[in-house]
């Protein structure tokens, strides 16, 4: 199966998240200046402490702009994921496909998820905005697809590069990308809670403890552990 790249109709919204982007660059210019404040508000304070007011002011529009654009938090919390995910799919995308196919482009994987935290500090809420989002119903479909989609990429890409094809016992793709990306996701929300926000310190033991997340990866499908310098190390 070769990766397709990603699509934005990938994901469906379970409901409305905000009127269209305007006609006019100024409206377009200004949703994204919205939801920029809005995963800001939501990485300082939560997505339960926020309130629509905190995003009216860190944007520095009016109150009726904001409102013109999104009706509600939630509704603004479902834009701030579609965004990121979307921009971050395909970031990943794009540097594993720089990557020859087989074990190269294998080993790229975990420094290229790890390197969203380093040039996005926006990352470090988007887990714990997925989990909120999903203990709500009306968007909750919309959380487990954003989920889905990083474990059919993940999926796509082992599969593709035939690393556990000749396994035996065999092993499913599907099943390695899902606890891969459960792995990754718990690891950035424990490591998150025993930083107490020093994002510094938080990035420094993400790339430590990812380094074994990826060693243990690596035997798993049957990789020696690189001998130069890691990425996830370096």
């Amino acid at each position: 199966m070769t990766t397709r790249p990603y699509r934005d109709d990938d994901i469906v919204p379970a409901r409305r998240v905000g009127r269209p982007a305007g006609p006019t660059a100024q409206g377009a210019a200004s949703r994204d200046v919205i939801i920029d404040a809005a995963a800001g508000v939501f990485a300082r304070l939560g997505y339960d402490r926020a309130r629509m007011v905190d995003i009216v002011d860190a944007s520095g529009l009016s109150k009726g702009s904001v409102y013109f654009h999104f009706d509600s938090k939630e509704a603004l919390a479902v834009a701030v994921l579609e965004e990121r995910h979307r921009r971050w799919i395909a970031d990943v995308e794009r540097i594993l496909a720089q990557a020859a196919e087989g074990e190269a482009r294998i080993r790229r994987l975990l420094p290229a998820m790890l390197s969203l935290h380093d040039e996005d500090s926006d990352a470090w809420v988007i887990s714990r905005l997925t989990q909120s989002l999903a203990g709500v119903p009306s968007t909750r479909d919309l959380a487990a697809a954003m989920t889905q989609r990083w474990i059919d990429v993940v999926a796509g890409f082992i599969r593709d590069d035939g690393l556990v094809a000749d396994l035996d016992p065999p092993l499913d793709p599907d099943a390695l990308a899902t606890v891969l990306v459960g792995a990754f996701d718990g690891l950035k929300m424990t490591v998150d809670v025993l930083s107490s926000g020093d994002r510094d310190a938080a990035g420094r033991l993400l790339a430590e403890r990812g380094a074994l997340l990826e060693r243990m990866l690596f035997q798993t499908v049957g990789l020696t552990e690189r001998q130069e310098t890691s990425p996830l190390r370096a």
